[in-house]
């Protein structure tokens, strides 16, 4: 009975099972790690202003807020900007509180300002703040609680977008 066992043990953890095995619980880690949206601890994010004050994130979110996490080398991120910036600038965008991170360096941060006018804050890196993948995007409501996050752009134009915005500021 022992040699029975053995051998369909052995033959059970073959080379090939293994390896297969592998790779699946990797792809599964990574699915999980840069395809789904991370939790936002909005009470251990520390970012940087323009001035060099850091604050936490739960100190920017008063109100209704939304989240963006970008950076100025991915392709989304760049053309998700110019939407936004013009969803900033309608009724609905302006009675909402807008806080953008990226981990780019203070130059680059200067550039976007400039051109779109936001108020950017830095993190040394995003994976401090949890976020593996951009750009990652957050809809607060007045109490820090998460209404609405979505990895990759978002359709700022979008009718049920607006709705949920308007549903969330009172």
């Amino acid at each position: 009975m022992k040699g029975w066992y053995t051998v369909k043990f052995a033959r059970f953890l073959s080379i090939e099972r293994l390896l297969w095995l592998t790779i699946l619980c990797v792809g599964v880690f990574m699915l999980v790690r840069y395809k789904t949206v991370p939790a936002l601890d909005q009470d251990s994010i520390v970012v940087t202003d323009s001035l060099n004050v850091q604050h936490t994130l739960a100190e920017l979110t008063k109100g209704a807020t939304i989240v963006h996490f970008y950076a100025s080398w991915c392709g989304p991120c760049l053309r998700e900007l110019p939407e936004i910036s013009a969803f900033m600038k309608t009724p609905l965008g302006q009675k909402i509180n807008f806080v953008f991170i990226t981990e780019d360096r203070e130059d680059q941060v200067k550039t976007f300002h400039e051109r779109y006018g936001f108020n950017i804050y830095r993190v040394k890196k995003l994976k401090e703040a949890n976020i593996y993948s951009i750009p990652v995007t957050y809809l607060l409501n007045e109490n820090h609680e998460i209404v609405k996050s979505e990895l990759g752009s978002w359709n700022w134009n979008e009718e049920n977008f607006n709705t949920e915005i308007s549903i969330i500021i009172k």
